[in-house]
């Protein structure tokens, strides 16, 4: 599970048994539900955490469009 989503308080919900399609649709239900604001902050967080992972480029690019793709 990406550390970004672990670290909100119903990151829990989330477990490693969880099917790859069930993980997707329960995510993007939960950034669906966020604000304007709370999404941008989702999104700093992804990005911080890449940048503690040393991702970047397109592998961060691809993050990033894959939660705003949710979000939509």
């Amino acid at each position: 599970m990406p550390v970004c989503v672990a670290k909100y308080p119903w990151g829990g919900e989330f477990t490693p048994e969880m099917s790859a399609k069930k993980w997707e649709q329960n995510i993007a239900d939960k950034i669906r539900n966020m604000t304007e604001d709370e999404f941008d902050l989702f999104l700093a967080s992804v990005v911080m955490q890449a940048s503690k992972d040393q991702v970047m480029g397109i592998l961060l690019t691809e993050k990033v469009s894959f939660f705003r793709g949710l979000r939509d």
